[in-house]
C-alpha cells in the first residue's frame, strides 16, 4: 500500500479537506510514521488523521478492523488479511469481512480500467470511512494517483459545492442523491462520473439526476467484494442495470440470486475459515440481459413470508415512493401468529394510511400490501444511509 504512495509525483495533490492540502509526499511521509504491526482497532471519522491512520495499519501488515463499534477484537489476524470491514448491519447482526491487498488492488483495477479514472480525477468523498464505500475511494484514488476531497459529513450545501467545483467523481446513495437535488437541482457540470448504489433506486430519480447534468451510473457492489462489481458504462444509455467490471464474473443461481467470482472476492468471514467455492453467492436477487447487464430485483434474505406467500419488500418500497404523498418508506416483515409474518411500512410524508392503502391495492397483489403502518418523521437509517431494517422493525412491532 505504501508503495502506491511513493510511486506517484511527491507534488501531487492527494488529500484536500476543508483546513489544507496534503500531498503524495506528505501523505507517504506521515503513513510511514504511524506505520504499525498490531492490529487497529479503527472507528474513524472523517479526517485527515483517520486516512492517516488506516493507510498505516493497512501498510503495516498487522491489518485494520473498521466499524462503527467493534467488540472483542482479537490480537491477531488470519494471514494475509489486511484489512476487516464490518457489514452495515442493517437486516441484523454486521460481520467482519476480511480483505487483501490482493483483494483491494484487484477492486482498484477493475473500477480504474471501468470508469477511465486517473491522476487528473479528484473523487469527492463523504461517506463513512468505516463502511467500504468510503475506505475503497481512498485506496482506488491512491492506485489511480488521482484526489480525494474530503467533507466531515455529508450536507447538501458543501456537498454541492465542491460538485460545483474541482470534483470529477463521487459515489452515493440514493438519499443523498435526493437530498442534493433537493437542495440545488443543477446543472451540475464537470463530472465524469455519479456513482449511485447502496440500496434500490427510486423511479424517476436517475432521470432527475441527468436532468442535472450528473452522469448518474447505476452501481452494485458489497462490502464481501470491496465495492463496486458492477456499474453501468460511462457513455452509456441511461437505465437501471449495470455492466460488470472488467476481470469480474457475474451468473444467477437456480433461486435467482445473483453470484460474483472476481480477485476482489474476499478470503471469508472474521471468526470462520476462508471460502472454498470461487463463486460467492450474494442474498441478493437479479436478473442478466443478453448483454450481460445486470438488474438488481431485491433481497433473498429481506423476503417476506405472508400465509405462504412471498414478498419482497423492496418491490413494495419502490411503489410507496412512487406516491406523490411518500417521501421516504421502508417495508418490513414483522412476526404474526395468523400468517406467519405480515407486512409492516413505516414511511414518511403527507398521505394517509388509506390512501396508500388503496394506491398499493391498485398496483400490487393483495398479499402484498402492508397490513400495518406508522407514519414518521424519519426513517431510521444506519451512517452510510441506508434505511435500517432493524431499527423500523422495532419501531413496527411497538
Amino acid at each position: 500500500m505504501i508503495e502506491w504512495l511513493s510511486r506517484v509525483d511527491p507534488e501531487r495533490p492527494f488529500l484536500r479537506t476543508v483546513e489544507r492540502v496534503w500531498t503524495y509526499g506528505e501523505t507517504y511521509d506521515e503513513v510511514r510514521s504511524r506505520v504499525t504491526s498490531e492490529v487497529l482497532t479503527l472507528r474513524p471519522a472523517l479526517d485527515s488523521d483517520s486516512v492517516f491512520d488506516c493507510l498505516a495499519a493497512i501498510a503495516g501488515g498487522g491489518g485494520v478492523l473498521l466499524g462503527p463499534s467493534i467488540e472483542d477484537a482479537p490480537e491477531t489476524l488470519p494471514k494475509g488479511t489486511a484489512l476487516v470491514v464490518f457489514t452495515s448491519g442493517t437486516g441484523g447482526r454486521p460481520k467482519g469481512v476480511r480483505l487483501s491487498i490482493e483483494n483491494l488492488e484487484a477492486a482498484s483495477v477493475a473500477s480504474t480500467q471501468h470508469l477511465g479514472h486517473d491522476q487528473t480525477d479528484t473523487w469527492l468523498l463523504a461517506m463513512p470511512l468505516y463502511h467500504v464505500a468510503g475506505v475503497s475511494i481512498l485506496i482506488r484514488s491512491i492506485y489511480a494517483g488521482g484526489s480525494v476531497r474530503l467533507l466531515p459529513r455529508f450536507d447538501p450545501e458543501p456537498f454541492s459545492a465542491a460538485l460545483h467545483a474541482d470534483v470529477t467523481v463521487v459515489s452515493v446513495v440514493p438519499t443523498m442523491l435526493h437530498r442534493l437535488l433537493d437542495h440545488d437541482h443543477g446543472p451540475y457540470e464537470g463530472l465524469r462520473a455519479v456513482l449511485v448504489g447502496g440500496g434500490p433506486i427510486p423511479d424517476g430519480l436517475l432521470q432527475r439526476g441527468a436532468g442535472a447534468d450528473l452522469p448518474v451510473l447505476p452501481s452494485y457492489g458489497m462490502t464481501e467484494t470491496f465495492g463496486q462489481v458492477a456499474t453501468l458504462k460511462p457513455g452509456s444509455p441511461l437505465q437501471s442495470r449495470a455492466h460488470p467490471l472488467p476481470g469480474v464474473q457475474l451468473r444467477i443461481e437456480s433461486d435467482g440470486r445473483i453470484a460474483v467470482k472476481a480477485r476482489q472476492v474476499f478470503s471469508g468471514y472474521l471468526g470462520e475459515p476462508d471460502r472454498e467455492d470461487d463463486w460467492f453467492v450474494t442474498s441478493d436477487l437479479g436478473e442478466i440481459d443478453c448483454d450481460g447487464a445486470l438488474k438488481v430485483i431485491g433481497r433473498d434474505d429481506a423476503v417476506i413470508v405472508t400465509g405462504g406467500e412471498n414478498v419482497d419488500p423492496t418491490r413494495v418500497e419502490l411503489e410507496l415512493l412512487a406516491h406523490p404523498g411518500v417521501e421516504d418508506a421502508v417495508v418490513v416483515g414483522i412476526p404474526d401468529e395468523k400468517w406467519g409474518q405480515i407486512v409492516a411500512a413505516a414511511y414518511v410524508g403527507t398521505a394517509s394510511e388509506q390512501e396508500l392503502d388503496l394506491a398499493l391495492r391498485d398496483r400490487l397483489p393483495s398479499f402484498m400490501v402492508p397490513k400495518r403502518w406508522l407514519a414518521v418523521e424519519s426513517i431510521p437509517m444506519s451512517s452510510l444511509g441506508k434505511p435500517d431494517q432493524s431499527g423500523a422493525r422495532i419501531l413496527l412491532q411497538e
